[in-house]
């Protein structure tokens, strides 16, 4: 016997109508969006993380920038001021500033294990260390080279204590961004040793 829903009460039509227009989502469509939403997801996470980078590399820039800044201040006051040499190589140097000054003697060092560059204030007698200041961190190259009133390189020679009247600092700082070596910041600056009687070398 063949029935019609023309013999069905109007509110049981009403409820058969509404059930096949809401329905469920197939397997299929299911499985169609959350492809969707794992490629929308995974193209802002890597939008972000390269923002994220930038960002951060900014930020170490600047604060090599700032650090390197100072510690140059400090070297060049140091070494404008220095009266004698008492080391002098392509990692560290050390300087006796004049009695105005307080005489203090004052030690520059590249650490290469550390890859750091520090100040050291000694007493006057050069023996008591009175304080230490890092002032670069994180330096993957560092040189100083001494030249004389010739602006010949006397970094190697034996005489380069007496001879030496101005020292050049090349270094390359390199910080770290998300565990990868992209932040270079470098550094390249002579200064003149003003209060310094040197040498003259025979030509």
């Amino acid at each position: 016997m063949i029935t019609s829903n023309r013999n069905l009460h109007p509110q049981a039509l009403e409820k058969a109508s509404i059930q096949d227009r809401v329905r469920g989502f197939t397997l299929v469509e299911i499985m169609v969006t959350v492809i969707l939403l794992s490629l929308v997801m995974a193209s802002l996470i890597s939008t972000f993380l390269v923002f994220n980078k930038g960002m951060a590399g900014l930020g170490n820039y600047t604060s090599m920038s700032v650090s390197s800044r100072g510690a140059l201040e400090y070297f060049s006051r140091d070494i404008h001021a220095a009266q004698s040499l008492v080391t002098a190589n392509g990692n560290e140097v050390a300087l006796v500033l004049p009695d105005d000054a307080g005489g203090f003697t004052i030690r520059y060092k590249y650490d290469p294990a550390k890859h750091e560059f520090t100040r050291q204030k000694y007493d006057i007698d050069g023996t008591t260390l009175l304080s230490t200041d890092v002032l670069f961190k994180d330096v993957e190259i560092f040189k100083m080279v001494f030249y004389n009133r010739l602006n010949v390189d006397v970094t190697s020679e034996a005489s380069v204590l007496t001879e030496a009247k101005t020292v050049q600092i090349n270094a390359k700082l390199v910080k770290k961004v998300i565990n990868q070596d992209n932040t270079d910041y470098i550094i390249s600056a002579r200064f003149l040793m003003r209060n310094r009687s040197s040498v003259t070398p025979s030509v």
